[in-house]
């Protein structure tokens, strides 16, 4: 690939995963009920409002699935994963297309936890009762793999350590599942 190809691969794996992930964290969001009235929540609602909303009209929730965010969060991996190959000129097939990008948006939610629990740890450490909008998020997205964990492993001398098992367990599912999906 020569030089602008290389930018134009960058910009473009840039913005659609920008897009990929504010998708995500509206959609982890939603799942985990978390307050979106704050200035993080508007500012992801206001970002993605104009794609989501027309898309419910025609794809409706199931149960508490938002399946217009998932699809359109899916829709968007697809794009960028044909437009990354389309710019460096490989053959694909779209079997592997599509799975790639499977691959690609569990990997992404994957990040979002990883990333959300990694905040709390941090907000724990340096100010524990510090309110700030992006650590409401990251506790209300961490919360729900961590209350099971914390009940697996209580802390010990007051420290915390069952955020250690839940990162054993995110990363053993980017092994044993994200990695066979993007190499079909």
């Amino acid at each position: 690939m020569n030089y602008i190809g290389n930018a134009s691969s960058y910009l473009s794996n840039f913005f659609f995963g920008l897009a990929l992930y504010l998708i995500l964290l509206r959609y982890w969001m939603q799942w985990v009920h978390a307050n979106f009235r704050n200035p993080v929540g508007q500012f992801i609602i206001a970002l993605t409002n104009p794609v989501v909303i027309p898309l419910r009209r025609i794809l409706p929730s199931f149960r508490s699935i938002d399946t217009a965010t998932l699809l359109l969060a899916y829709a968007v991996a697809v794009l960028s994963v044909y437009v990354l190959v389309s710019l460096a000129g490989l053959a694909f097939s779209w079997v592997s297309l599509l799975s790639f990008s499977l691959g690609k948006v569990i990997d992404a939610s994957i990040n979002i936890f990883i990333v959300a629990i990694f905040v709390q740890i941090l907000a724990s450490w340096l100010n524990p009762h510090a309110y700030h909008p992006v650590l409401e998020i990251a506790r209300a997205i961490a919360e729900p793999l961590l209350a099971p964990a914390r009940r697996l492993i209580p802390a010990i001398g007051g420290l915390d350590i069952s955020p250690i098992l839940v990162f054993l367990f995110l990363n053993l599912s980017k092994i044993l599942v994200v990695a066979p999906l993007q190499q079909l």
